[in-house]
């Protein structure tokens, strides 16, 4: 008699766990938003990091775990083979994910609610095949509204919550934020190229070269840092933009280096995309 298959994450091992399991997406949405807290001093507030969390994974859920997309076979096909393999997981994870994030919404203000259905609807056009078929966004369309999106989620809505003012300098720390994150999905698409070819997307990838993706990520990164660089001589506590800055270099360092087709390489990019973690936690030893 065979054995049962393991409803847990543990019949490819803890390390593909990490690497495809969509709540590892989650905890970069949380990093985000609490490095904004950090950067501007605003209260941490726990059911917004909740929800983030349980949004952010359910959004990947819905498109790495659950979706039957035909480029991901090709692009992705570890991933689709450890989906294809814990379905029972992904289902008692994505009612959890549920459950706890429906629980927590009553505790939001009404204003973060707007804002967080906003965002919501553009992850819809990526995931729901609204045509029938395919998503809306394609193109480079596809990862500039993805990092915005990250973007405006991590740096608005904590301000949102917490009732403070949005004013120019938030709007610009939100275009610092997703040149930040922009390069991370431009070299994912450039690697998903032939998978979204074949799957008739007609990615904008097949026309560019690598390197000429590696020079446009690293001309927004350059113009972040000069974003920062400013920012720093007029911020409270320099310190804190000069770490968050950091990740800067760090997403340069992955653009020139590493080949994001590699389970591996593309969870460490994400992890390079939660580094805004890393000036929060030194926020709070500041003070």
């Amino acid at each position: 008699m065979s054995s049962p298959r393991p409803v847990g994450p543990s019949r490819f091992g803890l390390v593909a766990a990490l690497y495809h399991d969509p709540s590892s997406v989650g905890g970069v949405a949380v990093a985000l938003l609490m490095g904004t807290h950090g950067l501007f001093g605003l209260p941490v507030d726990l059911p917004l990091l909740v929800v983030g969390f349980c949004g952010a994974s359910l959004v990947y859920a819905a498109d790495r775990g659950w979706g039957t997309a035909p480029e991901d076979r090709i692009n992705r096909p570890e991933r689709v083979a450890w989906s294809q393999s814990h379905r029972d997981w992904l289902t008692i994870e994505t009612g959890g994910l549920l459950a706890l994030g429906g629980a927590l919404l009553p505790y939001l203000e009404w204003e973060t609610l707007l804002c967080t259905a906003g965002l919501g609807s553009v992850a819809a056009l990526h995931v729901w095949p609204w045509d029938g078929s395919r998503p809306v966004l394609i193109g480079l369309a596809k990862p500039g509204a993805i990092a915005a999106t990250w973007a405006a989620g991590g740096a608005l809505l904590p301000f949102v919550e917490a009732g403070a003012p949005i004013g120019a300098e938030t709007l610009l720390f939100v275009g610092y934020r997703t040149l930040f994150i922009l390069p991370n999905l431009l070299l994912a698409d450039w690697e998903d190229r032939g998978g979204d070819s074949e799957a008739g997307l007609a990615p904008w990838a097949t026309r560019w070269t690598l390197p000429g993706v590696r020079w446009g990520a690293t001309g927004g990164l350059v113009v972040a840092a000069l974003g920062a660089m400013g920012w720093a001589a007029v911020a409270a506590t320099p310190v804190l933009v000069g770490i968050d800055a950091l990740g800067l270099l760090l997403m340069g360092a992955m653009v020139w280096g590493w080949n994001l087709s590699r389970p591996r390489n593309a969870f460490l990019a994400d992890l390079i995309v939660a580094w805004p973690l890393i000036p929060a936690l030194a926020a709070w030893m500041i003070v």
